[in-house]
């Protein structure tokens, strides 16, 4: 979770906030999301990612789109200037880790993969 919150905080963006630019890349991994989809995955309530995607579709990052099956509901998708925004973000902190990861031994490499293997497995049996 540290090393999560350091990287949004590197985020390249300097015009949207951090919260408003994990929703923009919750998106981009994910796909087009209901606000409660999306509530569900940021972990926060849905009237603060409502909030948050009032803001992200007046900057023009997010459209809010009728809902194939139900007309009480929103489909929250990426605009071209959103993608860009989240894909642009997504790479610097691929890059951050890649540099972090290039500087280990070997062993640590070996170590950290089998580290990560046992982690992936703790969260899928917790979720």
């Amino acid at each position: 979770m540290r090393l999560t919150r350091r990287l949004r905080l590197r985020h390249v963006s300097d015009r949207i906030p951090v919260a408003q630019l994990s929703i923009l890349t919750t998106i981009f991994r994910e796909g087009p999301l209901t606000t409660g989809e999306l509530a569900v995955r940021e972990r926060i309530k849905p009237p603060s990612i409502s909030r948050s995607s009032h803001a992200l579709v007046e900057m023009g990052l997010l459209e809010r789109v009728p809902h194939a099956t139900d007309r009480r509901q929103v489909v929250l998708t990426l605009t071209e200037e959103g993608a860009r925004v989240a894909a642009e973000d997504v790479a610097a902190r691929e890059r951050v880790l890649a540099d972090q990861l290039s500087s280990l031994t070997p062993a640590q490499r070996t170590v950290l993969a089998e580290a990560s293997t046992i982690m992936i497995g703790i969260v899928e049996r917790v979720e």
